[in-house]
């Protein structure tokens, strides 16, 4: 509808703590290809800080080359149905989502290949009870793709409508729309390198984000 103020948030780090699955196919491809995989902590640290995939795989002891290849199986098995389920909404998100509720209509955003994946697991974890449209589809990774997506949905959003994600391609897109808006530094990017894509908000987490829309409440 018109006019009205729509809160639409990325799934993956912003609603979803997906470190563990990430982590997991990780381990699953270097330890396929020979090598030693990082702790999850090691890991993480390297994928919040942009470390790109080949080089990760690569001081783990795996060849250039094997890297390449080790990478490219990796795209293809992050979506695998038995690591979703190990991603889990951050502890926090229920009193959340409970009081972005009362400040505009919720939408989940997402670049996902495979949509009856992602439709099993948002249903798993009951998230349709707050988010009556969940806006997904392929693609590169760009903010062209993500932005595209919101373009289709055929949601026309008011004044204050936000954008609220982990990565530059959020904000990124979100710009591009005209939306508000927000990094989150708890995802799948650190706090100093989502500062220099100037949002309009930076917050540790969607904690801080019914406050920020409305200070008075």
């Amino acid at each position: 509808m018109t006019g009205e103020r729509w809160i639409f948030l990325d799934l993956d780090g912003t609603v979803l703590d997906v470190s563990a699955r990430y982590h997991r196919v990780h381990q699953d491809i270097v330890e396929r290809h020979g090598g030693w995989p990082f702790p999850h902590s090691v890991y993480w640290e390297a994928k919040r800080n942009l470390v790109p995939e080949t080089e990760i795989l690569i001081r783990c002891g795996l060849s250039p080359e094997t890297a390449r290849e080790a990478d490219a199986q990796r795209r293809q098995e992050i979506e695998g149905s038995e690591v979703l389920q190990l991603d889990e909404p951050w502890p926090y998100m229920a009193d959340v989502l409970d009081e972005l509720e009362d400040l505009g209509r919720l939408a989940i955003v997402t670049l996902r290949e495979h949509r009856d994946r992602l439709d099993r697991q948002v249903t798993s974890l009951m998230l349709p009870l707050y988010f009556k449209h969940v806006i997904a589809g392929p693609g590169d990774g760009t903010r062209q793709a993500k932005a595209a997506l919101l373009r289709r949905s055929g949601i026309s959003w008011g004044p204050g409508s936000v954008l609220a994600g982990d990565t530059e391609v959020d904000v990124a897109s979100g710009r591009a729309l005209g939306l508000r808006t927000v990094a989150v530094g708890c995802g799948l990017r650190t706090p100093e390198l989502l500062a220099p894509w100037s949002p309009d908000a930076l917050l540790d987490d969607l904690r801080q984000l019914a406050r920020w829309l409305d200070p008075s409440g």
